[in-house]
């Protein structure tokens, strides 16, 4: 910390500080050449207020050399850099795009936070980075790397639209590859890519039609609000507000006489059976996923016994409507014609999608809307409505905890 503060400040003490701190880009700590290039194109526009063009090239040539560094820190903060530069260079100037077309080469197809700075280095330029970095890296679609094709999400150029298509369409590919083409189309501004959008829609026995549909419903009515996506969504007869069916889903009322539990801390006392608790669960599954099994609707439990205290976790079972997580708050929406939904708002706009309890996902036209209320209890059933005791409770969190 004291090294980083006397690098920071040697940077901005005139031509001799700045000399001393430009020779450590040669030290074999990463986290000090990381502070160093930080300081130094910091200093640039103090020392050069009046010599943009000066303050340009020390910068690019800067960049140039530590685009080959071989800490992945050093080189996210070398795309960011790009980001900044954009602006004061001339269409002439392909300098900053080469860095990038370098870095981009180095990327591991993992680090999400080295994409978002090649992300981020490339504004106001994405469509001319990624033509260029296609040119190195790209190639036929169903061969593209993992990294070409994250770094094609990241930058979605319209030139890639048929690309992303072929991929999505691609029945070798895995799902998670298809789906990643699937979003990254999904953000490309353009008639093409709604009119892609609709034809993966339409492909019979396509593995993520919902999917496909969900990006339609929501693009219509902003980035593709220009291209009659509802028109086509109906000519296709994939979607038509006046032929929707609801099911009608509510949240079943406490019995009366249901058994009362003790309070949670006490619960967390006991001493909890793993193995009875492996078999106890699978009351959960009808809204969480636990590993392989159960429902995508409420918050994964996989790895929440590890992450949460046990009194976390009791207190989330035998209390779901002391803390509801982020995300997963309820609204209960009656239609026109009297019908009452419960679930999770996941898009307010025209439709409203609603996705209920079980991972049911249902669209609701807006004008058959008479009321969206948001709701002040879980979407949780209490213990009593799922046959769970105390001992119960317990064996559950014994078994969350052993996974």
């Amino acid at each position: 910390y004291i090294a980083a503060r006397a690098v920071w400040l040697l940077a901005q003490m005139g031509e001799e500080g700045f000399g001393r701190v430009a020779a450590l880009l040669k030290s074999k700590d990463d986290t000090v050449r990381l502070v160093v290039y930080r300081a130094l194109r910091t200093s640039d526009g103090l020392r050069h207020r009046a010599t943009t063009s000066w303050k340009i090239n020390g910068t690019l040539t800067r960049a140039a050399k530590m685009a080959d560094d071989e800490s992945a820190a050093v080189r996210r903060e070398v795309a960011l850099t790009m980001g900044n530069e954009r602006t004061q260079l001339g269409k002439e100037d392909t300098r900053g795009v080469e860095i990038l077309v370098k870095l981009a080469q180095k990327f591991d197809g993992k680090d999400r936070a080295y994409l978002e700075a090649l992300g981020l280095g490339s504004t106001r330029k994405g469509a001319e980075v990624y033509d260029a970095i296609s040119k190195v890296m790209g190639g036929p679609a169903e061969s593209w790397s993992d990294a070409f094709a994250w770094i094609a999400w990241r930058l979605h150029p319209a030139a890639a639209v048929n690309d992303f298509k072929a991929r999505i369409l691609n029945p070798k590919l895995s799902t998670e590859q298809r789906k990643l083409m699937l979003t990254a189309l999904a953000f490309v501004p353009t008639r093409e890519a709604a009119g892609a959008m609709l034809e993966v829609a339409h492909t019979k026995d396509f593995p993520m039609k919902d999917l496909a549909m969900w990006w339609l419903l929501n693009r219509k009515g902003n980035d593709w609000k220009a291209y009659d996506v509802e028109g086509g969504m109906k000519a296709l007869g994939l979607y038509d507000p006046d032929k929707v069916k609801l099911t009608a889903i509510e949240m079943p009322p406490l019995p009366k006489d249901a058994a009362k539990l003790p309070p949670f801390a006490e619960i967390a006392k006991l001493k909890g059976d793993a193995a009875n608790g492996k078999n106890a669960i699978a009351v959960c599954y009808t809204c969480h996923r636990v590993g392989a099994n159960g429902v995508d609707f409420g918050p994964d439990l996989s790895t929440f016994g590890k992450q949460q205290t046990t009194d976390i976790i009791v207190q989330a079972i035998a209390e779901p409507s002391a803390t509801i997580s982020h995300g997963f708050e309820g609204s209960e929406v009656r239609t026109r014609d009297g019908l009452t939904i419960t679930g999770m708002v996941v898009s307010s706009g025209d439709p409203l999608i609603i996705k209920c309890m079980g991972g049911l996902v249902q669209t609701v036209p807006r004008k058959r809307i008479a009321s969206v209320t948001k709701m002040t209890k879980s979407l949780m059933s209490e213990p009593s409505q799922l046959g769970l005791t105390a001992q119960t409770i317990a064996d559950i969190v014994a078994y969350l905890k052993s996974l």
